[in-house]
Formats: C-alpha cells, structure tokens, sequence
C-alpha cells in the first residue's frame, strides 16, 4: 500500500472494489420471491455488484456498518415494507433469503395486527379541523 510521508494511506492509491460477485461458500441461487427480488436489486445498487443471490451474505458481499443505513433506507421506500425492518435485524439476518423472510414475516404481522390483509385500504387523510378528505 502507498503511504503518505506521515503514515496514513493514500486512498486514491487504493484499487477500485471489486464489482463482480465473490466467490461464495454457495453456488448462486436467484431471488424468487417479490421480497427476495427487492432485497437483491437494493444489495446490487448499494454494493454495486452485478448480481445477488438470495444465500449471499451482506457482510460477505462488501457491506459494511457504513453501507447499512443506506440499505434500510431503500428497503422502507417501498411502501409495504415501511418502518417494517430495522438496522438490528438487518444485522441479524445477513443473508438476502433471511432479509427477504423477515420482512414478509413482520409484514404479515402487521397486517394480522391491523385486521386485514397486506394491501389495506389507506388511511383516510385528515384535516386540522379534524374532517375528512
């Protein structure tokens, strides 16, 4: 490694990170599931890997505790999995398959704890006045 005159490392000597997939303890498997979909097109983008499979593991994959953030964002943008899956459980369950089964499972909770199925009517928007839209 290159080192500057005082020690540190010079990160603009540094190699580019590795974009293609590395080589796992198991052979690639596709996402099958709409959640095991999502979880990987979101690993892909913030890992810029070319493909994610759904026994990938994230830490193996190049994540980090600094990517991690990013990644929970993109997962609640959807709107079914919102507020759904939290930094703990993303460390927790590293693999994409293991990702992809809790969000379901929380949010087949949710909507048991709610009384209806996953896709409930919306909320009714509510004025200040208290009327509704």
């Amino acid at each position: 490694m290159s080192t500057a005159t005082k020690g540190k490392v010079v990160d603009t000597a540094l190699p580019d990170p590795p974009s293609s997939r590395p080589e796992p303890s198991r052979s690639y498997i596709s996402p099958d599931s709409a959640a095991e979909r999502r979880v990987a097109r979101v690993w892909q983008q913030r890992l810029t890997l070319d493909r994610v499979g759904v026994h990938d593991n994230f830490c193996d994959s190049g994540g980090n505790s600094i990517r991690l953030p990013a990644v929970l964002a993109a997962l609640q943008k959807h709107p079914e999995y919102q507020d759904l899956i939290t930094l703990t459980d993303l460390f927790r369950h590293p693999p994409a398959a293991a990702v992809a089964a809790r969000l379901d499972q929380t949010a087949e909770q949710e909507a048991a704890r709610r009384g209806g199925d996953r896709r409930a009517a919306p909320h009714k928007l509510r004025s200040r006045k208290g009327t509704t839209r």
